[in-house]
């Protein structure tokens, strides 16, 4: 049974287009980067894929429909969303936040605690939000997305705001997430080099598929015109060592 499996989803806002045919499957355990330009529907899909827009087609997680999970399945989901600015302004400390979204259980306190230890922010949980930086309240909203233990953490964009040296922190975090505790991930990224570093599975989208599958595979010079067009430049892929990951970077059509 794939843990994710999307087949022939549309999204329509009006008579506008959003998505369209959409298919593709994930296995259980899988780290999966949603690539394309703006506007091409990635946060959508995200949305779709977390029953909180509608859409045609079908959205098969754990082998069912999104729309019919109940909440405790529901609970096997993690979300990290792109926008949490509003939050910031309200006066409320990190775990108090993050016990919101466990409610009652037993040994909350440990429970919380060893995820703030996990991600290395156990000393910010009597803080407010506000006196956070933007990759101190990143590694907060990832850490209540986690402590429902879900199978699946879904994450839309979550560099937005951070700098170069947090955005290196973030990956190497999610990588360890990924792979130590077996979490099955889906993260929207508009950086195409990473892909090649972390992910087992790329989706090239612009309202359509453009490509799917094993970064390596797929994400060829040609895929990626298609995807952003000759106007951002020529991309290059280089052959992927054997002793290391896949390079892709992208050279400027200036110079």
């Amino acid at each position: 049974m794939k843990i994710v499996d999307v087949r022939n989803v549309g999204v329509e806002f009006g008579r506008r287009k959003i998505l369209e045919n959409i298919n593709f499957k994930l296995d259980k355990g899988e780290f999966l980067i949603i690539i394309g330009p703006n506007g091409a529907g990635k946060s959508t899909l995200l949305k779709a894929m977390l029953g909180l827009i509608p859409f045609k087609g079908e959205i098969l997680i754990f082998g069912k429909d999104i729309r019919k999970l109940t909440r405790k399945e529901r609970e096997r989901i993690g979300y990290v969303p792109q926008k949490f600015l509003h939050e910031r302004e309200f006066p409320i400390t990190v775990e108090e936040l993050i016990n919101l979204s466990i409610g009652k259980v037993e040994n909350r306190e440990e429970l919380v605690g060893n995820f703030l230890s996990l991600l290395g922010i156990e000393s910010l949980k009597k803080k407010l939000i506000g006196e956070l930086s933007g990759g101190q309240l990143q590694r907060v909203f990832i850490t209540r997305a986690l402590v429902r233990s879900p199978e699946i953490l879904m994450m839309d964009e979550p560099l937005s705001g951070i700098d170069i040296s947090g955005e290196k922190t973030f990956y190497e975090l999610v990588n360890f997430l990924h792979r130590e505790l077996k979490i099955s991930i889906i993260l929207v990224s508009h950086d195409v080099t990473v892909v090649d570093r972390f992910a087992d599975k790329v989706l090239c989208l612009n309202r359509r598929v453009v490509c799917f599958g094993k970064p390596r595979e797929v994400l060829t010079e040609k895929s990626l015109e298609s995807l952003y067009g000759k106007e951002m430049g020529i991309f290059k892929h280089k052959p992927c060592p054997e002793d290391g990951p896949c390079k892709l970077f992208v050279e400027d059509s200036d110079a």
